[in-house]
């Protein structure tokens, strides 16, 4: 499979789990077993990580652009701490293994957009009401 194709797989398969993960359960009172904690714990696995050239980058950039926004109402200044840490830490670790410039670029705009601006603008899609009648 060509390294093209498959990052745009993995980037298709992380915007569906950041998606999955901050949607709101359709009764009041579930608890979704995917919920926005089990994007909290990929998230602190894969900056525990060494990087690995143009995946992590791919990855970390979907997950973020699709679950900030739910992250950040979550976790507030937490995750903001992991976001500079991302920007501080882990970004120049990725940039000394990546294989092209692109992924890691976009990477590193989103977070210094983020640091800098602290909010996200809601996703693509989603929807703000309960489609199910409770």
């Amino acid at each position: 499979e060509e390294k093209e194709k498959f990052l745009k797989k993995m980037e298709g398969c992380m915007k569906l789990y950041g998606a999955i993960i901050t949607a709101t359960p359709p009764y009041q009172g579930k608890v979704s077993p995917c919920g926005i904690s089990q994007g909290w714990v990929w998230l602190s696995r894969v900056l525990n990580m060494q990087p690995i050239p143009d995946i992590s980058a791919t990855v970390l950039h979907a997950f973020l652009v699709t679950a900030s926004h739910g992250m950040l109402r979550k976790y507030g200044a937490q995750f903001m701490k992991v976001l500079d840490f991302m920007h501080r830490v882990y970004l120049p670790k990725l940039e000394e293994v990546s294989e092209s410039f692109g992924p890691a670029t976009r990477l590193k705009l989103f977070l210094e957009k983020a640091i800098r601006d602290r909010s996200f603008p809601t996703p693509d899609g989603v929807i703000t009401e309960h489609i199910i009648p409770i």
